[in-house]
Order: C-alpha cells, then structure tokens, then sequence
C-alpha cells in the first residue's frame, strides 16, 4: 500500500514580482471586465486563455454559481489619541451590534497596527467614536470587536457617507467603489469585493443563458483579507 505524500506548506510559497502585482483594475489597463485571464481545467487539460471564453467550457445544464454580496466602502479615516492617524477596516457586524475591525496606518503600509489594544478609542468622522473591546475572535493579533457610539446604524451610515474601498499596500491608487462592484451584486455586506464573479460581464451571461446554462445567486458577504500577511 503506498501511502499518499502531503505537501507542505512552504512547497506552496513564491515571491510575486512586483511587476505582477494587481495594482489596479484591468479597466487601467484599457481591458474589459471578461479580458482577464482564464486558466481552465477540463478532465486532466490545461488551457490558458480568456474569462470571455467561458462559454466555450460549458455544456447545456451546467451551473455557474455567483455571489449576489455587494460591495461596502469599508475603511474609514480615523484617529487614535498618541498614536495618530490610523483607517479601520470594518470586516462585519456582529450579532450585538459590535463590529469586527481591523485598525491600520494609513498610507501603503502592510499588516495591522499593534500599537492599540483593548479600550483605544477611535474617533472617526461625524463625531462617532469606536472603541476596541477585545481581540475578535479571541487570540486574534489582527481583528478586534470594536463597540460603534450612537444609534444602531450609525456604522452602516458612517461607511456610506464617509467610507472607501479597501484596499493594501500594492494598490497605489484609489480606485471608486463602483470597481469594487460585480454586476450580481445586489446586498452590500462585503467588506472586500467578491471578486471571484467580477470579470463577468451582462453580454457574457447573455451567452451562458441563451447555451442553457443556470446561473445560480447565492448570498455571502465577505470580510478582510490581509493577503499580505499570508
């Protein structure tokens, strides 16, 4: 009996050159949505080619499942008394009421500070104040339950009026939130776009469902990522 190998995890890691990097939409670069690349894996082949080209891999009765989250602009300029400007990532809102936060410096920096800790208020705009409770979930280096002064919406209200788009330190520009956005998006609640949908395209489903295939909507919002600390 030959007992499978397990690949660990440092097999996995490699450093992306910088020239690589998404450091904006493809819209930047003067492509459409559906011009991004595509690699397809159909019954042990490989083939490099175009999201537009998805039609082609699928037959009649195949089901495209897509997230029907959208998009909130969920950092929000701040300050923290002796430690400065910061932004906070606001990732969801808890059952209580609290939200789970992630408090960063501003600018293109990478990872989380760690210079607040439990009790460090943060005054954000329109005079509303958060306050990190403890780590979320507990044992957490990053994410924190913060508890949002005022009115039971107020956060909600705070990330409309006075919010962007998340981004990290390989964005170098602000990007509106409309780019943040899949054309299935209809229930804001993600933290950061789900953006495995965002490449479609209205023509492109047009083509799915005249071919026969369903296309599915599911719920589910999502929160911070952090790729940078992976």
């Amino acid at each position: 009996m030959t007992r499978a190998r397990v690949a660990s995890a440092a097999e996995f890691r490699f450093v992306l050159p910088q020239r690589l990097e998404a450091s904006g939409p493809p819209e930047s670069r003067g492509l459409l949505r559906d011009s991004v690349r595509l690699l397809v894996s159909d019954r042990g082949r490989l083939e490099h080619t175009r999201f537009h080209d998805l039609p082609r891999f699928l037959r009649p009765g195949d089901v495209v499942v897509v997230n029907a989250s959208s998009t909130l602009a969920a950092a929000v300029d701040g300050t923290v008394d002796a430690v400065g400007p910061v932004v906070v990532h606001f990732s969801t809102d808890l059952e209580d009421g609290d939200w789970a936060v992630e408090v960063r410096a501003p600018g293109p920096v990478s990872g989380a500070l760690d210079t607040v800790a439990a009790g460090t208020r943060i005054i954000l705009p329109r005079g509303v104040v958060a306050t990190l409770v403890e780590p979320w979930p507990l044992g957490s280096t990053r994410l924190w339950r913060a508890s949002i002064d005022g009115v039971a919406d107020v956060a909600a209200e705070l990330l409309a009026t006075s919010g962007h788009p998340i981004t990290y330190a390989y964005v170098h520009d602000r990007w509106p939130l409309s780019l943040y956005q899949t054309i299935f998006g209809r229930t804001g609640g993600s933290a950061e776009m789900a953006s495995a949908a965002r490449p479609f395209t209205h023509p492109l489903v047009t083509d799915l469902a005249t071919t026969g295939v369903v296309v599915a909507p599911i719920l589910l919002h999502t929160g911070v990522s952090s790729p940078e600390l992976a």
